[in-house]
């Protein structure tokens, strides 16, 4: 406890929230838990605070200094568990049944702090990889251990906790999630219980050392052990609920890997221990409510993509609402919860009102945060306007962000939306900031979602510019025996759909963007056939949701089979297949087919661009075929 009264897991969540609404506040985060340096909770969040901090400042020297904190750390943790062997062991375990002592507590709180800075420790590796660093292969195999050991031991822990849980609260002994809100149920007397069943034999049983124990037990821990059981159940439930969310979205042709390593992951049984964890009372409880918001406006391909569950169920737009609309105190008026609000609002089909929350979130006069939420309202606006078919607006959001964030990626979208707009000139400065990114400046990591697909369309985007500039000019004659015969801002633009379609899909786009697109697509005398696949493919999804025709199937089934014989392998056949299994699976007479359909994409192991969305979306497919098998 503080010294006034305050308990210490309360001052760390002040501190640490503090800290993530500003940067700036640092030295006042720091001055709050300083006040008891040898204490658990705060030792814990001044972890918390130096994983920040190496992530906000990631040079050698502090995260080598930061990695001998969390070291050092870990070895309290460790001492503080092991002190009394075995026999200390049972003695903890009774006392924290019995709510006769502390000790019992701090051995859990102590599990906690341990689990939490192993992981720290293996986020701070990734935090090195993610900037160049070279871990090399002896690390990488110590960061996986870690990981493991730091599994094992929510799993462990949130298993104690839970049993502790039950007693106090009375739930079956089957039941593997916590109820909120706990409610503490009024126990029958001794005596009462004896009147009641005198007539049963059983009852002598009463009487037993075994039972008496059992009643004083659950009696005592009901008494005085309510509201820290309720605290550690929260607490625990975040790492061991974020484990099992996070190991259910891996891409399939990890599954197999991640199970010989010794993870598994279960989606519900993660969001379930989330929601509980959310409403609870220290410094885990934001967190929680991160990851959940993450997950349902981010993470949930389901929802994203319009994929089968989310048209069979539509509890996933009441839970992104309840989220947003209640939001931990540390989270309201925030740039975060703006962001956040955007999602939601975009995700429901209301574009206007989503533009709106992102620009609030955009324009904030302090933005300090260790995760610049602010760059991400920007992120999000480039593509709402262009969704909106403002290309001004968007080339310029973009074009804002690539001055902070990855700047070849953000530059090449300001490329064509400034082309799509014809702004040949800016469109020409933003190609030209893109191809001037230093190549050691891109991670391998993004190689597969964007980077790959801007060097493949570098030279014909270039083209296009010509063409629309010359087409605007006097001599646009000499241009007319150019071997691109096509509409510069219409090359573009169908770019920028393309990009569109594959992060977002097109069931949430307004209707006069669908005709857009739809216009865009249709065949010219002028067309250049390098897009052909692309308009067939975005022509086919865009007249699904407008509702135009019914035998899309069959389309797709056309499209598939043409990339077949013109031994087209790139992104666009995976997501034609992709659309081909979706259509399928919506008409019971062809569920069984999609079903087959399915296991071809499971049988696509090459790398694509954009391989990371048609990964999560095929995740999405695989577990809604899982559930139609069990019908």
């Amino acid at each position: 406890m503080s010294s006034n009264n305050e308990p210490t897991w309360r001052i760390c969540r002040k501190a640490v929230w503090m800290l993530i609404q500003n940067v700036n506040n640092l030295a006042d985060a720091e001055a709050l838990l300083n006040q008891q340096e040898n204490d658990l909770h705060i030792a814990s969040g001044k972890c918390f605070i130096l994983l920040l901090t190496a992530i906000q400042a990631p040079e050698k020297s502090r995260l080598e200094s930061v990695q001998a904190e969390f070291k050092r750390f870990e070895a309290r943790c460790g001492a503080m568990l092991d002190g009394g062997g075995w026999l200390g062991l049972v003695r903890r375990k009774l006392q924290f049944s019995s709510g006769a002592a502390a000790a019992g507590v701090d051995h859990y709180d102590g599990q906690i702090a341990l689990a939490d800075v192993t992981l720290c420790i293996v986020g701070l590796m990734i935090v090195k990889v993610m900037n160049g660093y070279n871990v090399g292969h002896i690390a990488t195999a110590k960061g996986v251990y870690t990981l493991r050991r730091a599994w094992k031991m929510y799993q462990q822990c949130y298993a104690s906790v839970l049993d502790v849980y039950r007693a106090v609260y009375e739930l079956d002994p089957d039941e593997n999630t916590p109820r909120w809100p706990p409610v503490l149920k009024r126990r029958q007397s001794s005596s009462a219980t004896s009147l009641a069943s005198t007539s049963n034999v059983g009852s002598r049983m009463y009487r037993s050392a075994t039972t008496s124990f059992e009643t004083f037990r659950q009696d005592s821990v009901s008494n005085g052990m309510s509201k820290d059981v309720v605290r550690l159940m929260a607490a625990v439930s975040v790492g061991y609920g974020a484990f099992n969310l996070i190991l259910s979205l891996v891409s399939p042709m990890m599954v197999p890997l991640i199970g010989m390593l010794g993870f598994r992951g279960n989606r519900q049984t993660g969001l379930d221990a989330l929601t509980f964890a959310k409403n609870g009372p220290d410094v885990h409880a934001p967190l929680a409510w991160l990851i959940l918001s993450w997950y349902h406006m981010m993470g949930n391909t389901d929802y994203l993509f319009d994929g089968p569950q989310s048209r069979e169920n539509e509890t996933y737009v009441k839970e992104s609402e309840q989220l947003v609309c209640n939001p931990p105190e540390e989270f309201q008026n925030s740039t975060s919860l703006q962001y956040f609000i955007g999602r939601s609002l975009y995700l429901k089909g209301d574009l206007e009102r989503s533009i709106r929350a992102y620009e609030i979130g955009s324009t904030v006069l302090v933005d300090n945060s260790f995760v610049s939420m602010k760059t991400m309202c920007l992120h999000e606006l480039g593509f709402m306007y262009a969704i909106k078919l403002d290309w001004i607006a968007a080339y310029k959001k973009f074009a804002s962000v690539a001055e902070v964030w990855m700047k070849q990626y953000h530059y090449f979208m300001a490329t064509v939306c400034a082309g799509a707009a014809g702004d040949t000139t800016t469109a020409e400065l933003m190609r030209r900031r893109a191809n001037e990114v230093v190549n050691g400046y891109r991670l391998d990591a993004y190689r597969g979602t964007m980077c790959s697909f801007m060097e493949s369309k570098d030279k014909k985007v270039a083209e296009a510019l010509r063409w629309t500039a010359a087409a605007s000019s006097e001599d646009s004659v000499d241009y007319k025996h150019s071997h691109l015969h096509c509409d510069g801002q219409r090359y573009c633009r169908l770019i920028a759909y393309e990009v569109l379609y594959v992060k977002y899909g097109v069931a949430k786009w307004p209707v006069d963007a669908l005709h857009a697109v739809l216009s865009d697509c249709q065949e010219a005398e002028d067309d250049d056939n390098t897009m052909w696949y692309t308009k067939q493919l975005l022509a086919v999804v865009c007249r699904r949701v407008l509702g135009f025709g019914n035998d899309h199937r069959q389309s797709l089934i056309d499209i598939v089979e043409n990339m077949d014989r013109n031994q087209r392998r790139d992104h666009l056949y995976v997501y034609g297949i992709y659309e081909l299994t979706t259509e399928q699976l919506r008409h019971t007479e062809t569920i069984d087919e999609g079903k087959r359909t399915v296991q071809k994409l499971k049988d696509i192991k090459r790398n694509y661009h954009f391989q990371y969305f048609y990964e999560m979306r095929c995740v999405s497919l695989q577990a809604y075929v899982q559930k139609l098998n069990v019908r």
